[in-house]
C-alpha cells in the first residue's frame, strides 16, 4: 500500500450482466476470467449462470482501496424472452456485451442488446468484448466496424480471446473502474467537504492508481 494518511477500505457488491447472441463465447470468457480455464466445446447457457469474482482497486490520491465483489450474470443469448430478461437484468450495475468476430451478425446485434440493458436497468456503464480474436482467418468483423459501433454506443471495446486469455483481465478491470469511479468521486467530495469544514485543504479526485 502507498504512504499517506489512513487508507479508507470500501467494499461493494455489484451485479454485472454478460449479454450477446448465442455461441459468442460469454461463458468461456467468464471461465477464463474466474477460473483461468478454457474448453473448445460449446457450452450452452440455460437461462442464466452466476459467478462471483472479487478484486481490489486502489486510488492513491484519495487514500481509498475499493474491494469490488462482482456478481457476473451470464445471460442466455436468445432474443424474444422479454419476461426472462426483466427477471435476470433487474438490479444490474453494469454490463459487458459480447460479439463473435467470426460472425458479423453478432456484431450487428450489439446495439439491440445494449438498448435492452438500458431499457431495463437505466444508463448503466458497459464495455464491448470483441471475442475470438485468435481466429484471424475466420474473421468477418473488422476493426473499423467494431470501433465505429463502440463509438456510437459510447463504450470502450477490447479485442478478446477466451481461448488465449487476451485482454480478458483488462476487460473486467475496465468495467470495475467504470463502476467504482463515481463511488470514489463522491467519497472524495464528501471527504474534501469535511476537510474544508475542519479548516484543512481539499483534495481533488486524481483517478485510479496505475
Amino acid at each position: 500500500m502507498w504512504r499517506g494518511g489512513r487508507t479508507e477500505q470500501l467494499e461493494y457488491t455489484k451485479k454485472v450482466l454478460l449479454v450477446g447472441d448465442g455461441a459468442v463465447g460469454k461463458t468461456s470468457l467468464v471461465r477464463r476470467y474466474v477460473h483461468d480455464l478454457f474448453a473448445d466445446r460449446y457450452i450452452a447457457t440455460i437461462g442464466t449462470k452466476t459467478t462471483r469474482k472479487e478484486f481490489k482497486l486502489e486510488y492513491e490520491a484519495e487514500d481509498v482501496c475499493v474491494t469490488l465483489d462482482l456478481g457476473i450474470w451470464d445471460i442466455l443469448g436468445q432474443k424474444g424472452i422479454e419476461k426472462a430478461h426483466q427477471l435476470y437484468f433487474e438490479g444490474a450495475h453494469a454490463y459487458i456485451v459480447v460479439c463473435d468476430l467470426t460472425r458479423a451478425d453478432t456484431l450487428a446485434a450489439v446495439p439491440e442488446w445494449a438498448a435492452r440493458v438500458h431499457e431495463l436497468c437505466g444508463k448503466v456503464p458497459g464495455v464491448l468484448a470483441a471475442n475470438k480474436v485468435d481466429l484471424v482467418e475466420d474473421r468477418e468483423a473488422r476493426k473499423g466496424e467494431v470501433t465505429a459501433l463502440a463509438d456510437g454506443l459510447g463504450v470502450k471495446w477490447f479485442w478478446n480471446s477466451a481461448k488465449t486469455g487476451e485482454n480478458v483481465e483488462m476487460l473486467f478491470y475496465e468495467l470495475g473502474t467504470k463502476i467504482c469511479e463515481p463511488i470514489v468521486t463522491q467519497f472524495a467530495q464528501a471527504k474534501a467537504e469535511a476537510a474544508g469544514r475542519a479548516g484543512r485543504p481539499k483534495k481533488k479526485f486524481a483517478g485510479l492508481r496505475r
